[in-house]
């Protein structure tokens, strides 16, 4: 990965609403305002008088059942430098920006009528991996040329609000499992932030297991970084806040 990597979504009708100070309309705007004010903010940053409830023993119990039903195993001999995490405050408002930035895109499906695709109702898995990250769609070779590090279809706002909403959680299943064959790249990046921006919640169990699989990959990647590499460690980071707190895994995410 270098330091443009992951969340490179272009869009130019959403990033001509963007303004200073004002919410990313686009995922790559949106990390480049992560980094901008990553630049720009200490690396650490206390939160004061934050007070922490225990859950009762049944609902722990409930928890433990839970977290056993969907694969959890704890994570042993991963460890990452402490400068390299980032502080709670951080965490919390890239998971306050995914949630708008998720009001946004549903909000802009709602008034975008979608493309119809006969491709994209296939139940195939090869044929997936082809559209996704083999061979680009032809109504999308247009827009290919912003997505240099594509060769399959580029995760293109209306590529992403064409594929129909039964598809979403096993498309986000193949990438995170594509992902453990090839490697965490910058199209398998880029295409699992783009459909957890419009999956439904709440997910079913099939797609937890799955994110935790990937959010334990992100913290494995990130501890093999050295410390001059921050910005490839903050986009793990933001993977492992995002799947962590915002989608629940609060076990696996960073404290």
């Amino acid at each position: 990965m270098d330091q443009e990597a992951c969340l490179g979504l272009e869009d130019v009708e959403m990033e001509e609403e963007e303004g200073e100070g004002s919410m990313a309309m686009s995922a790559a705007a949106y990390f480049r305002q992560m980094k901008a004010e990553r630049r720009a903010t200490a690396n650490v940053v206390r939160i004061k008088d934050q007070q922490k409830r225990s859950a009762s023993p049944e609902a722990k119990k409930k928890k433990k059942q839970w977290l056993e039903s969907v694969g959890y195993q704890k994570e042993d001999g991963i460890e990452t430098p402490s400068t390299m995490i980032p502080s709670e405050e951080w965490r919390l408002e890239k998971c306050r920006q995914f949630g708008e930035f998720r009001t946004k895109t549903a909000q802009k499906i709602e008034k975008t009528p979608p493309m119809k695709i006969p491709e994209l109702k296939s139940n195939d898995e090869d044929q997936w991996h082809e559209i996704l990250l083999e061979k680009c769609l032809e109504q999308f070779q247009n827009v290919l040329e912003n997505f240099p590090n594509h060769t399959g279809t580029p995760p293109a706002w209306q590529m992403v609000f064409a594929i129909p909403k039964k598809h979403l959680s096993q498309l986000i299943e193949y990438l995170i499992e594509w992902s453990s064959e090839e490697g965490l790249t910058r199209p398998i990046r880029e295409w699992i932030f783009a459909l957890l921006l419009v999956i439904d919640l709440p997910l079913v169990q099939d797609v937890v297991s799955a994110l935790r699989t990937l959010l334990k990959n992100c913290r494995k990647l990130r501890s093999q970084l050295s410390p001059d590499r921050q910005s490839e460690a903050d986009e793990y980071s933001l993977f492992i806040a995002i799947i962590g707190n915002f989608f629940g895994q609060k076990d696996l995410a960073d404290s």
